[in-house]
């Protein structure tokens, strides 16, 4: 019912960056609702709103409509934290039911980034995220302002528009 992977088996402790990859599967039990999933990260490590463009209410819990879907959040660190081994708990909240399920990340110095695994299915769905076009939005108005082109023409002022004009 829930599947989580991240990009990189590494983090670094100080600036530092990954992306979790977050999978909700139908469940044939389970009929399709809105549900809502939370994430708990350690202290020090940080997230910003998800990349796959749904809603996040007030307690930034991220709302999905139905199962089948995945979302995909970036983390990371502002200032040095400690390092050594720590744990992300996601947590799908529905009506019915609780599911959470924790992966461990290890934070490392920045000389130790060598022998990093990256997870090539879960960068390969953050480039089709990037490469994907934005959902067209109704509410959204788009102006397009052409730009003004000034043309010398000849007139009776043009020879005073040659001599005096200033280009900037």
């Amino acid at each position: 019912m829930l599947d989580i992977k991240l990009a990189k088996s590494k983090m670094e402790n100080e600036e530092g960056m990954n992306h979790l990859w977050v999978q909700l599967l139908r469940d044939e039990k389970v009929e399709s609702q809105k549900s809502e999933i939370q994430i708990r990260l350690p202290k020090g490590i940080y997230r910003s709103h998800n990349l796959n463009g749904f809603v996040e209410n007030e307690r930034e819990h991220i709302v999905v409509d139905a199962l089948d879907q995945d979302v995909i959040i970036e983390i990371f660190t502002q200032d040095a934290i400690q390092c050594g081994e720590m744990t992300i708990v996601v947590c799908l909240l529905t009506a019915a039911t609780t599911v959470s399920r924790e992966i461990s990340i290890q934070v490392v110095e920045e000389d130790e980034m060598d022998m990093v695994e990256i997870d090539e299915q879960v960068v390969d769905r953050i480039k089709e995220l990037s490469n994907a076009t934005p959902p067209y939005d109704e509410g959204t108005n788009i102006v397009s302002i052409q730009p003004r082109i000034f043309e010398k023409s000849d007139n009776e002022f043009s020879y005073f528009e040659k001599k005096y004009r200033i280009d900037y």
